[in-house]
């Protein structure tokens, strides 16, 4: 790495850091959903019980969180300084976990495209979340994206819904209705934790590895408790932990735990245009991807659905306003940015691919 402090941004072989993260997020945002999909749903895949990936996974990024604290700060003591607040951070622990749990089952349910585009609702959730639990008045843009937010995921859906030529297996209607439902209440409870995260831990003084380390540390506390006192724990006890596991079971469980080692890349060198850029660009692959490895049909109605998904999301960042039709002017209330503080707090708990979730 070249490049010296305040004079030009780093680069590697001479090329700034960022782009490598814009290809690094882009890769990991839809080649987790993708391998998520391809593990739950193709024949000799999906044995696995879902809640152990996601233990492993928090395990993973824990351990890694734990190096990185003993490296950077010769210790871990910084993550539970000071107990109350780290208490505190079981609540959107929790909220992440049940997240992570029903996008693994969400996604075997519905097409990587049609999940990508629907997990964006989360913006929509935090959205208004923030208005109602944080006190936000949210510009008439921000509103104005919402609204396109709803509009593009309904849009999506209707279009995927009516390319089903045969209501059968795991492409019936009701089998699709669940999966959207799932990935709705995915999308929710990110958007909860994010919030939660703000209005109970605002202002708290602690770097984004010890925060990331009292997460994975009550999500495997919790995680094992439900998987063993769940009709999954039946499975674990009498079939093994790492049961149905292969090699691309493996492969969900680090791409996912490594988006929460890019969490650390993406907040020193990835500005907002670069993040929007990634989401889109991610959402583009894993749609043609999944054309090219699921056969999906993508058709016009999907198409726009999509594009107008990716605007309403860069549209509610502010990087764009709306063709300049909208005012922005709005009394705002002296606290952060609610999308920012989801942004990142999203990141810290789920990797780049929540998308995005601070």
């Amino acid at each position: 790495m070249t490049g010296m402090a305040n004079a030009a941004p780093p680069t590697i072989f001479g090329v700034p850091i960022k782009y490598f993260v814009l290809v690094l997020l882009t890769i990991q945002n839809a080649g987790a959903v993708l391998m998520m999909r391809y593990a739950r749903s193709m024949p000799g895949e999906g044995l696995f019980v879902t809640q152990t990936a996601v233990i492993m996974q928090e395990l993973i990024k824990g351990i890694t969180c734990v190096g990185i604290l003993v490296y950077t700060e010769g210790g871990c003591k910084s993550a539970y300084a000071v107990p109350a607040e780290a208490l505190k951070t079981g609540i959107p622990a929790l909220l992440y976990l049940a997240q992570n749990n029903l996008q693994y089952l969400g996604v075997g349910m519905l097409d990587a495209a049609t999940y990508t585009v629907t997990y964006q609702s989360k913006i929509l959730f935090s959205g208004i979340l923030s208005v109602f639990l944080l006190g936000r008045v949210l510009t008439p843009n921000k509103w104005l994206a919402i609204v396109m937010i709803a509009g593009g995921v309904a849009l999506v859906n209707l279009a995927a819904q009516g390319d089903v030529a045969e209501p059968t297996g795991s492409e019936n209607e009701a089998y699709r209705v669940i999966g959207l439902a799932l990935i709705l209440a995915a999308a929710c409870f990110s958007s909860m934790a994010g919030v939660s995260f703000e209005k109970f831990l605002k202002g708290v003084q602690i770097s984004l590895w010890a925060r990331n380390l009292q997460l994975a540390f009550y999500s495997l506390i919790i995680g094992l408790l439900v998987a063993l006192l769940s009709s999954d724990g039946t499975v674990i006890m009498e079939k093994g932990f790492f049961y149905g596991y292969t090699a691309m079971t493996w492969g969900c469980i680090l791409m996912n735990a490594f988006g929460g080692l890019l969490v650390g890349a993406t907040i020193k060198y990835a500005d907002a245009i670069l993040k929007d850029v990634a989401l889109g660009l991610s959402i583009v692959l894993s749609t043609f991807m999944s054309a090219f490895i699921f056969s999906f049909q993508i058709t016009g109605g999907f198409l726009i659905g999509m594009l107008v998904v990716i605007y309403a999301a860069v549209l509610y960042g502010g990087n764009v306003s709306c063709f300049g039709l909208v005012s922005t002017s709005v009394p705002v209330a002296p606290t952060p940015d609610a999308a920012q503080e989801q942004e990142k707090t999203e990141l810290m708990a789920t990797g780049p691919s929540d998308d995005t979730k601070n």
